[in-house]
């Protein structure tokens, strides 16, 4: 099978459709994608899920992705391992897909080429001094395995989620009131400030009008914390092993831990709790 990841780019309508389904959404999923409904051994995404959203679909729930990946990288695996598409995705925390009537992922245009051009401009201006204080940093910790990501100059891919932990608090001091880090695991990334997970969802929201006590929101990482915050009226909730400070997070504002990994106790969950009480 051709890899499709190797046939789009950020911005483009990737292959592949939605699920067309008759009626307006009225209640909205958000995933984080590695680590919450991406298991981290083949199937990717458990036969479950696919069963649950078939059966959510006619109460007018909607689903979709909210990843640090970019465009390609989430379909180098989502071409094989799902029957259909999400309804929406967000990307690198900052970039937004809608599916149209015919089931179509089409890019919210203006807001993306927006977020493209700032986040070129952010690499021509911060680039030269991210990339001497990461000098600095391997010359001093020459103990801490990293990388600078080949596809962003921006972002970091260390060896491990630990070693991450270790880089952070010789990153964040970088940080300014308009440049932000976003974190997943072993991975980080240098953005504007005005652009994560919580805002992107909040075009999905306002393009659907979907309140936010309509929302489901779901993720293991602390870019997760963003959406989190933004909607606390939604359903907010993390898997068994997300990384500690969102587990601390959870706890500390009255979220759902699952007591076992993957989506489908949280996402069960919620249906009995908020969705079926109101369709009856």
């Amino acid at each position: 099978m051709v890899n499709v990841a190797h046939e789009i780019q950020e911005g483009c309508i990737p292959p592949g459709l939605a699920a067309t389904v008759p009626g307006t959404c009225r209640w909205l999923v958000s995933l984080d994608y590695d680590g919450t409904l991406r298991a981290a051994e083949p199937p990717y995404i458990a036969p479950a899920f696919w069963a649950l959203m078939q059966r959510l679909r006619p109460f007018g729930v909607r689903w979709g992705i909210n990843t640090g990946r970019d465009l390609p990288y989430l379909f180098s695996e989502l071409a094989d391992c799902c029957p259909v598409l999400p309804d929406f995705i967000c990307t690198c925390e900052r970039y937004v897909y809608l599916a149209d009537a015919a089931g179509r992922l089409c890019p919210m245009a203006e807001h993306n080429q927006a977020c493209e051009a700032i986040n070129l401009r952010l690499r021509r201006e911060f680039q030269p001094t991210l990339h001497g204080a990461l000098a600095e940093i391997r010359r001093t910790h020459p103990h801490l395995q990293w990388e600078i990501a080949a596809t962003d100059p921006l972002s970091v891919e260390a060896a491990d989620s630990e070693t991450m932990d270790a880089l952070m608090p010789l990153l964040t001091p970088l940080t300014t009131a308009q440049l932000a880090i976003q974190r997943a695991g072993r991975y980080m990334r240098f953005g504007d400030a005005r652009f994560n997970k919580g805002t992107a969802l909040q075009l999905v929201c306002h393009a659907w009008g979907i309140e936010a006590s309509k929302l489901f929101i779901m993720g293991d990482g602390q870019n997760d914390i963003d959406a989190f915050t933004l909607f606390p009226q939604a359903y907010r909730s993390a898997p068994a092993d997300a990384h500690p400070i969102v587990l601390q997070w959870m706890h500390s504002h009255g979220g759902f831990i699952s007591p076992e990994n993957g989506v489908i106790r949280a996402l069960s969950d919620w249906f009995e709790s908020r969705v079926l009480p109101q369709s009856t």
